[in-house]
């Protein structure tokens, strides 16, 4: 029997299985509820905001400094935009540019003790804060939602889209 998508989602209730179009709506659905989620879990009395949050978070995933088009793209920033958000972090001593091993033409950005402590102590608990949504999941319901995000993630590498694996860090 296949499960509703349009229905109440009683269980026993049948409907056509869902369609790409509607799966393709329900994560754009998704994306902006959980980025309201996240601006709701992040302290706003440092001036924090959500890419500040994402950038630093991201770069505690680092093993070494990454490029700011790396960084950029998750955040679907401009390379303007990251210019703008990492100057004011780098003013602030919460990352700093290195250059590129191999070309030192090329900057990279790292966290500072400074943007450690903070990703530590301020967005640590916020980022617990928002996990806890996925508390309402059986672990049975975790893994397998996360089995299937890798598996959209596996589709659009198999595209050519260069991605990350889900749940990663």
């Amino acid at each position: 029997m296949s499960r509703s998508v349009s229905g109440s989602g009683t269980p026993g209730e049948t409907s056509a299985p869902a369609t790409g179009h509607q799966l393709l709506t329900g994560f754009a659905s998704l994306r902006k509820g959980l980025r309201q989620w996240m601006h709701a879990n992040i302290p706003t009395d440092s001036g924090m905001t959500v890419p500040r949050a994402t950038l630093l978070m991201g770069l505690t995933l680092k093993s070494e400094p990454a490029g700011m088009g790396e960084l950029g793209e998750p955040l679907g920033m401009s390379p303007r935009s990251m210019t703008v958000l990492v100057d004011g972090l780098e003013k602030e001593g919460l990352v700093r540019r290195v250059s590129h091993p191999h070309d030192r033409r090329v900057k990279l950005v790292e966290l500072t003790p400074a943007g450690r402590q903070v990703v530590e102590q301020d967005l640590g608990p916020s980022h617990d804060a928002a996990a806890a949504l996925f508390d309402d999941f059986t672990a049975e319901e975790r893994d397998e939602l996360l089995r299937l995000l890798m598996k959209v993630a596996g589709s659009l590498r198999a595209r050519g889209i260069d991605m990350p694996s889900p749940g990663q860090g």
